[in-house]
């Protein structure tokens, strides 16, 4: 019998919550929340006005996607958050559809953010597959956690090595002109 959509609801909310507490448990100085919403779109009207302006939070419906897991920093000030890793969770199977819908809202929120890093997680499943990679465009990372240690053991490393991307793109970004001599994506898989 196949799971019912509520209990799905119900098992990616515990993986969400599992997911929480352990990465705050190891990043004290990021905010770790679930659901927060972010731009994936600004508007300028013919009049010059800003869909968003700084101050506005980013809500559902209003130019902003819901995200499962945020991961923002301070930037400046301890109120202004500087979202840094989005994962985006499912719990024990995803389906192609999946993949291609949160890819595409991946890439939109990086339009936006050109910093930000984003990552596709299955908490309860052993692997991935050959359609994560069949139909992945907008993805920095993902990962299938077969179970709770793993989110110790590998999910936390992963979280810590794309913060620190993330960082260096916001250091990049927020210079003035910048030059580089190399500029290199590796895929780093592990089967």
């Amino acid at each position: 019998m196949a799971p019912t959509r509520e209990n799905r609801e119900a098992a990616e909310r515990r993986a969400a919550l599992q997911v929480q507490t352990s990465l705050a448990s190891h990043l004290p100085n990021c905010r770790i929340e679930l659901g927060q919403s972010l731009l994936y779109k600004i508007e300028v009207a013919p009049s010059g006005e800003v869909s968003h302006r700084d101050g506005d939070s980013p809500m559902r419906g209003q130019y902003a996607f819901q995200t499962d897991v945020l991961i923002s920093k301070p930037c400046g000030s301890p109120k202004q958050m500087v979202p840094l890793v989005v994962i985006e969770l499912k719990a024990t199977s995803f389906s192609s559809h999946d993949v291609v819908l949160y890819s595409a809202k991946a890439a939109k929120h990086k339009a936006i953010y050109p910093y930000l890093r984003y990552g596709f997680v299955v908490i309860g499943l052993e692997a991935l597959g050959r359609r994560f990679l069949i139909h992945n465009e907008g993805f920095d990372f993902a990962m299938a956690v077969p179970d709770a240690a793993a989110i110790e053991t590998a999910l936390v490393p992963l979280v810590r090595r794309q913060l620190k991307s993330a960082q260096r793109l916001v250091s990049l970004t927020s210079s003035g002109r910048i030059q580089l001599r190399r500029y290199e994506e590796t895929i780093d898989i592990e089967a």
